[in-house]
């Protein structure tokens, strides 16, 4: 990207979690870097090599909350995705055959005896009113931080247990890397041997 100066729009950074029901149980859970970590690499990189500015981060993979948002946010996402709280919301029960078209709920099938158990409109209130609920939280939990924008939430912002008397912020469990510092091949591969 720096050399041909053709960069993309936007990354997508989805975590290994293993979010959908379609997914092999090998993989679900079990391959990947888990969204913080990868989200956390991705910023970095990204402002390691001046390429962020131009580049805009999206976080998908198990973003339920409004403190999933948050999370993301100082994290270094500019925006995310979620699917999995709007699927629940939609009436999903996570029985995992998403790809047998046996949906039990009619939420991820074509089999119209399976669909008639999706209540469009009783459902389509429930996922406007999840969305909203989440939204809400969001602002709450910004507003009571002190936040105004959400362009100024940072990792600082945000605590993890890491035993019982213990807790550290994010900004020293994921530091920022300096603006430019991975232009510089060995400083690269310092960054990479201790990811």
């Amino acid at each position: 990207m720096i050399e041909s100066g053709i960069k993309p729009d936007f990354i997508t950074v989805d975590g290994g979690e293993g979010g959908t029901g379609a997914a092999p149980m090998e993989f679900s859970n079990s391959m990947g870097m888990p969204l913080r970590d990868g989200l956390a690499f991705v910023y970095n990189v990204l402002v390691g090599l001046n390429l962020k500015k131009d580049i805009k981060i999206i976080a998908s993979g198990k973003v339920i909350t409004g403190f999933d948002i948050v999370r993301a946010l100082a994290l270094g996402a500019d925006l995310v995705n979620s699917a999995r709280g709007m699927m629940m919301a939609l009436g999903c029960i996570q029985a995992l055959q998403c790809n047998t078209n046996t949906c039990p709920v009619g939420v991820a099938t074509q089999d119209k005896k399976l669909i008639k158990g999706l209540d469009v409109p009783d459902k389509s209130e429930r996922v406007a009113n999840f969305h909203e609920a989440t939204l809400k939280s969001f602002v709450e939990l910004t507003a009571a931080a002190g936040i105004q924008d959400p362009e100024n939430i940072r990792r600082e912002h945000i605590n993890r247990r890491i035993s019982q008397t213990k807790a550290m912020k994010y900004s020293d469990i994921f530091p920022y890397i300096e603006e430019g510092s991975l232009l510089k091949k060995e400083n690269m591969e310092a960054y990479l041997k201790g990811v």
